[in-house]
């Protein structure tokens, strides 16, 4: 079944990334691997970018300055066949920018300076508008890269719609157990279940434990991911009594991490509005997150949905 058009608001940055030996230690200078790369990222475009690729209608909601980082980021969505009315051009502000390290293991160190992002919700006309893209939207996707009143106000006017809301705590910040509570789909990784809840997650186990303390909010789907031990998710079933689902991941060699957690909310998202039993969707997204990591690059990593089934079968 073909979901109906997805809403992603959120932000979009142009990464600039580079190869060091290690993650730069306090007070040290390293010297880079290779020549400075500009890629496409920001965890709403990224998100936006894996929901296209896995067969959805998706549209984006968000900022960028009038600089060539602005065009590159319009032409990277519009590549995708993202809608992009939606995204403003703004002459007072450069467009959000990522600073990526990246380990040879894969790992990462990412500063983003957040430019236009942090404007997403002060204009009140395209407030409005995107109050109307989200009316007919068959869900809504955000993060935390722009402003947190912003994401408040749509997780509470897509409440008042029934237009379910699937929220990446990315990155951490405190919520209110009232606004969780309108949240349908929460994802975060261990870090910021820990933050949110106040109990450690360092094992499958602890995951399962912290995800049922969360659900217990009120939340109807809780996610924890969990690297290259897969992710865990706890519902509730048809009779009310609540699941806890455990994904392991297929192993990989990791190429590079970014977006890996962006590449599996929009899987996730997918799945779940085409109406995927839980244990489904979690299958679909931990794969495809798995692509991910194997390839470099945020939005340029990210796998395409016939690649992701068929990683099914290959066991990778």
């Amino acid at each position: 079944m073909q979901p109906k058009n997805i809403l992603v608001v959120g932000s979009l940055n142009m990464d600039q990334v580079v190869r060091v030996p290690h993650i730069p230690r306090m007070g040290e200078t390293l010297l880079a691997e290779n020549s400075l790369k500009f890629v496409p990222g920001g965890k709403g475009a990224n998100q936006a970018v894996a929901i296209a690729r896995m067969g959805a209608s998706v549209t984006m909601a968000g900022r960028v300055g009038i600089d060539s980082f602005g065009d590159r980021l319009l032409d990277a969505m519009r590549t995708e066949g993202i809608d992009t009315q939606l995204i403003v051009r703004d002459k007072e502000e450069n467009t959000g920018t990522a600073f990526i390290f990246l380990s040879h293991e894969g790992d990462n160190a990412i500063v983003v300076a957040g430019g236009t992002n942090m404007l997403v919700g002060e204009d009140e006309a395209h407030m409005q508008q995107i109050h109307a893209a989200l009316a007919s939207a068959q869900a809504l996707v955000l993060q935390l890269e722009i402003p947190l009143a912003t994401v408040t106000s749509l997780i509470e006017k897509a409440d008042t719609l029934g237009v379910p809301v699937t929220l990446n705590l990315a990155p951490a910040q405190a919520l209110s157990r009232d606004l969780l509570r309108k949240v349908t789909v929460l994802v975060l990784n261990e870090t910021e279940a820990t933050q949110l809840s106040g109990q450690q997650v360092h094992s499958v186990e602890d995951a399962r434990i912290v995800a049922t303390i969360l659900h217990g909010y009120g939340i109807q789907t809780v996610v924890i991911t969990l690297g290259a031990r897969g992710a865990m998710l706890v519902t509730r079933d048809t009779t009310g009594q609540s699941r806890c689902i455990y994904q392991a991941s297929p192993k990989v060699q990791p190429v590079d991490t970014t977006a890996a957690g962006d590449c599996f909310v929009g899987a996730l998202t997918v799945a779940l509005s085409e109406g995927q039993r839980a244990e489904d969707a979690l299958r679909f997204a931990v794969y495809a997150a798995s692509l991910k990591i194997a390839r470099f690059g945020a939005q340029s990593g990210i796998p395409y949905r016939e690649e992701v089934l068929a990683s099914y079968h290959s066991g990778h």
